[in-house]
């Protein structure tokens, strides 16, 4: 929703039809980074038995005092009125977002990978037996590492397809685990990458996370949310995968969904990841949650 078209009014003492009502949920969800720590509305078309009650009045106040400025919220939005225009010029601003995070947030985002993951030009066995090379970047099969750009290390030649698909399946025989780190598998490499493909590289993983996180929670409601909930969930998925994060995380991603950051935090503790990791996410969603 990139506009709200009212009817009449909706709240305290307005006409509050159904589909009037439902469309101020709908908005209000978009923009519920706006009005935190309201959590995302029931989209119900209802204002129960008493309106001034209801859980849609409470966050139109919320973001009348917020966004608005008002100084004693009426918990109405009246066609056209100042709450009705300056929610929809709010709307249309995340509608126009871009897809991608801000370039400082991707900047951001790669120094971190790059500290996690390490920066590998060559092809080699992460912990869990799969090709990888660059910034953490998994190589499903030699097809798909036979479409990247390898040069060879001693001439900077561009490799050819047979070439890389040779190398990636030599790696892909040898032994793997803890024990071996990435510059183990180096004198079994002629092919490597450079530093300005290993950036796009990274850049086109991120943009790949940021289509899924829009996925799982919606892509104007991801677009919203502030800058450090979205490394956290960069920092989640790209340890995950898009199945495990949507299907083994229901309460952390039921309290991203409502806005909940704190609570996120308490749920976001992944097994087989480091203290710090973990720490590092925990601490991102406290701090956009204002909890120390």
């Amino acid at each position: 929703m990139s506009t709200m078209t009212l009817s009449g009014a909706v709240g305290i003492g307005g006409k509050n039809q159904p589909s009037d009502i439902r469309s101020v949920q709908t908005a209000l969800n978009q923009l519920n980074a706006l009005i935190v720590p309201t959590r995302r509305l029931a989209v119900d078309g209802s204002l129960g038995a008493v309106p001034a009650r209801s859980n849609t009045v409470a966050a139109i106040e919320v973001f009348q005092k917020k966004v608005v400025g008002m100084m004693r919220p009426d918990g109405r939005i009246d066609p056209n009125g100042r709450t009705h225009r300056l929610m929809n010029q709010k709307l249309a601003q995340a509608a126009s977002s871009q897809a991608s995070p801000s370039p400082n947030l991707i900047a951001t985002l790669m120094k971190r990978l790059e500290q996690q993951e390490g920066r590998i030009p060559h092809m080699y066995l992460d912990t869990r037996g799969y090709v990888t090379v660059g910034v953490g970047n998994m190589i499903p099969d030699a097809n798909q590492a036979a479409a990247i750009s390898f040069v060879h290390r001693d001439t900077g030649r561009a490799a050819t397809a047979t070439e890389i698909r040779e190398e990636y399946n030599a790696i892909k025989q040898r032994p793997y685990g803890r024990r071996y780190g990435a510059s183990a598998f180096r004198p079994y490499t002629s092919l490597e990458l450079t530093n300005a493909t290993i950036d796009q590289l990274t850049r086109k993983h991120v943009q790949s996370f940021t289509g899924e996180l829009q996925t799982i929670y919606g892509k104007a409601a991801f677009n919203a949310m502030p800058d450090k909930v979205k490394l956290a969930l960069y920092d989640m998925i790209f340890n995950l995968g898009m199945t495990k994060l949507k299907n083994e995380y229901p309460n952390f991603n039921r309290h991203i969904g409502n806005s909940d950051w704190a609570a996120a935090a308490r749920e976001s503790r992944r097994g087989g990841i480091s203290d710090e990791r973990n720490l590092y996410v925990r601490n991102l969603l406290n701090q956009a949650a204002g909890t120390p």
